[in-house]
């Protein structure tokens, strides 16, 4: 018995859409060396299910995310945007550590501040129809229900 966890992917093009998409290819296009196909505002949306496998087959649903990049007009990563996102996370993982304690009756809050703005450069919100879309390719390559 081999226990162990995989990525599947899915692509966002337009809501309600949604179809596989290899890992290399969203790393390809992360890197700056591949593109993807964007929705109307100009974002490659995708859905990452993490699943949990038992002799290769899915048995149980890890988690769900969903993220989103600005793209440019040819289907490459938008780079000015993904220095944006990636200046973001260190506000939020170190934001909330000080040297100095805050002036009484004022709260640290900027750490809260920055994860709010990382949830809204990277996430996107997806439909019912996006789920419900989702749930059946998650369901259809697991072969079983798990979503």
């Amino acid at each position: 018995m081999r226990m162990g966890a995989s990525v599947w992917t899915f692509l966002r093009p337009h809501p309600g859409e949604l179809h596989a998409v290899t890992q290399r290819a969203v790393s390809e296009f992360l890197s700056s060396a591949g593109r993807l196909p964007t929705d109307a505002e100009g974002y490659v949306r995708y859905a990452e299910v993490v699943v949990n496998l038992d002799n290769r087959q899915a048995v149980q649903l890890l988690r769900v995310g969903f993220y989103q990049y600005r793209a440019l007009t040819n289907g490459t990563l938008d780079c000015g945007h993904f220095r944006e996102i990636m200046a973001t996370v260190p506000e939020v993982a170190f934001g909330g550590l000080q040297f100095t304690k805050p002036k009484a009756g004022v709260v640290s809050a900027e750490h809260r501040f920055a994860k709010r703005r990382l949830e809204h450069l990277s996430l996107w919100t997806p439909t019912q129809g996006d789920r419900s879309k989702l749930r059946e390719l998650v369901n259809h390559k697991a072969g079983r229900e798990i979503m």
